[in-house]
């Protein structure tokens, strides 16, 4: 792990992604989207140009968050955008809807009613995935690494050893060829932290989101970020991720995979 240092690093005014020093720097930047429940980890103008912060949250996010998993999963963690809407899943016959409270849904069956049961009483709904869906989720988690490094001790995005890293982000290149691993944490009883009783009566808390930076033996330095049960790792540095699977699948009781073991 990478010991996490002061975020008051003085911006330069060049932007991490496009490297433009002369564009419009007037929007704070948070690394792990607001819609995953992160409002205090931020970066600085100055980081991120508008451009390119606009770029992301319309063109990746949006589309990463709005898909399986993160929007399930946004949905029973009660998780609102900044504009306080919550997330939803649609398909033909089945909608899940939050509830606004942790751990429960709303089901409507706009549909076939008998379907929708049937569904439900699975107790397992496989969503689809949208087309080129992994290569949005890659672009996701470099430009999340890329802007981490600022927040760890010893950290230099702007090193010329990320600049692959960056343009896959921002403009795609090699993006369907850079892998990511993924895996599902198996027990969600693990993620409850504490519990209270108030007035208002019992407060559950619950680990929404953690990440990590490290760096591999060869040196490649690599981001492994959870949501919920959601695990995924992506090597900042290069392409592959055989090294670090190998050696997390040893070391754990539960794999990881390889994007191209998802279909």
């Amino acid at each position: 792990m990478v010991q996490q240092r002061d975020r008051s690093v003085h911006p330069p005014f060049d932007c991490l992604f496009c490297r433009t020093t002369t564009g419009s720097f007037n929007r704070i930047e948070h690394p792990i989207p607001e819609s995953l429940g992160n409002d205090d980890l931020l970066l600085q103008k100055g980081f991120v140009c508008d451009g390119c912060n606009q770029y992301f949250g319309s063109k990746i996010e949006q589309r990463v968050l709005s898909s399986p998993p993160f929007n399930i999963e946004r949905m029973a963690q009660a998780i609102p955008t900044k504009k306080g809407r919550f997330a939803f899943y649609e398909e033909k016959d089945l909608v899940l809807l939050s509830t606004g409270s942790a751990n429960a849904l709303y089901v409507v069956s706009p549909g076939d009613h008998k379907k929708t049961w049937d569904k439900i009483s699975r107790g397992l709904i496989i969503p689809r995935v949208p087309l080129s869906y992994d290569n949005l989720l890659v672009r996701f988690f470099l430009k999340m690494g890329v802007e981490l490094l600022l927040t760890v001790e010893g950290g230099f995005p702007y090193s010329d050893s990320f600049n692959a890293a960056r343009r896959c982000a921002r403009y795609g290149d090699g993006a369907s060829d850079w892998d990511f691993a993924w895996g599902i944490y198996p027990n969600r009883r693990d993620l409850h932290v504490s519990s209270r009783v108030d007035e208002y009566g019992r407060l559950d808390t619950h680990q929404v989101y953690q990440w990590e930076l490290g760096t591999m033996a060869g040196g490649d330095i690599i981001l492994c970020f959870v949501f919920v049960q959601c695990v995924f790792a992506c090597n900042l540095s290069r392409p592959p991720m055989l090294e670090y699977i190998l050696g997390f699948n040893c070391r754990n009781s539960f794999p990881l995979y390889s994007r191209w073991n998802r279909r």
